[in-house]
């Protein structure tokens, strides 16, 4: 999501500011918990106060008394927006919004020379080019497991990619979800993996849906320039057995049909909320364009015709999760293809949890299945 005052923000490795009472108070500002009933109360009551004003004005007779009025918008706005967020749970803290994190960041230039102690793990950001797919080079959010700075030298990591949905970017699963609280607790329980969090999109609300079309080469810029950087930059396994990919909504169903087409690089899959089969407001020709071969082209993008018409396709292990509450359209999706795939001998998991289509059930999911994907995949080694 947009947030305001985007910036270089403190890696690990920058002296902590000095204890004072403005630091405190920044602290304290930064760490406000917004996810809340009493945000949206709060800027209710300011609506309240401002519309209860003009009608004290108009009461008392001043003039132009109706001046005030416009003012109400900006907490009525402002309550909705609280609101959303609350119940999709996009942001939790105040900091989230200006790109304080409260996870530990540090500089990419960790990618290759790991130094320091960072017990908790460590985020760093950086730009992953467009090497073959033509599309924008777009930031990603990268973690590096504390074994990553202790591990014997010349030793690398299994894989996990985290796609996120639209609206969204690829500081979701890290600001709105815990991608950095469930790769640490993995890393504790010796399971440690680099976590890289791609962009899948050129924008907020650019609704992709991680295919070759008319948006640009999404799905080469995920299966090919995304891990071929990290192969390249940091110390990390390739291959189908040490590689996973995961996604919320939108980004499930592209982790899933990104496995699905590419099984000899990712061999493990976790589709959380998402269809399996590409989905757009406009249409499949906003997708891919007016041409003849339209049902060819939707089709090698439609996860059940991938299993069932390409063989090398069901070495992956696929997990679906949905909340309960979430479109029954959408859970009958999830469960038909869970079935067909076991019935084709496939590696396949569904499972249905509480809640509808927001962070709280996807934070749950990738806490479910990041451990189940790590235990199957290949260990750090040399």
């Amino acid at each position: 999501m947009i947030r305001i005052g985007a910036g270089p923000t403190r890696g690990t490795d920058m002296p902590a500011p000095e204890n004072s009472a403005g630091a405190s108070f920044d602290t304290w500002v930064t760490h406000l918990e917004i996810a809340n009933w009493t945000t949206v109360i709060i800027f209710i009551v300011l609506f309240v106060l401002i519309i209860a004003w003009c009608g004290r004005r108009m009461h008392k007779h001043k003039r132009w008394y109706f001046w005030p009025l416009p003012l109400a918008v900006v907490p009525l706005v402002l309550a909705g927006a609280a609101y959303a967020n609350l119940h999709f749970g996009y942001y939790n803290r105040l900091g989230d919004l200006f790109d304080s994190y409260d996870f530990p960041t540090g500089p990419s230039a960790l990618l290759m020379d790991p130094k320091g102690s960072h017990p908790e793990g460590v985020v760093v950001q950086t730009i992953i080019p467009s090497t073959s797919s033509g599309v924008p080079d777009r930031p990603a959010f990268i973690w590096l497991p504390p074994q990553y700075f202790t591990a014997p030298a010349g030793t690398k990591f299994p894989v996990v990619y985290a796609y996120h949905g639209v609206p969204g970017e690829f500081s979701n699963w890290f600001v709105s979800g815990s991608a950095s609280k469930d790769a640490a607790a993995a890393a504790k329980a010796g399971l440690p993996a680099i976590v890289v969090a791609p962009s899948v999109s050129g924008s907020l609300l650019q609704d992709t849906e991680c295919v070759n079309g008319v948006q640009g080469n999404w799905q080469d810029y995920l299966s090919k320039d995304v891990p071929n950087y990290i192969a390249k930059n940091a110390h990390a396994l390739t291959g189908a057995k040490a590689q996973a990919v995961s996604g919320l909504s939108m980004g499930g169903y592209c982790a899933l049909i990104t496995a699905l087409r590419n099984p000899d690089k990712f061999g493990f899959v976790g589709n959380f909320s998402g269809s399996t089969m590409p989905t757009h407001g406009g249409g499949m020709t906003a997708l891919f364009g007016s041409s003849s071969d339209l049902n060819a082209q939707v089709d090698s993008y439609t996860s059940s015709w991938v299993i069932a018409h390409q063989p090398r396709s069901r070495k992956v292990s696929t997990w679906l999760s949905i909340g309960s509450s979430d479109e029954a359209g959408l859970i009958a999706d999830q469960k038909n293809f869970t079935a067909a795939a076991k019935a084709l001998g496939m590696n396949a998991v569904f499972t249905l949890g509480q809640g509808s289509h927001t962070f709280y059930v996807w934070s749950q999911d990738l806490n479910t299945w990041l451990p189940w994907a790590l235990k199957q995949m290949e260990r750090p080694h040399t």
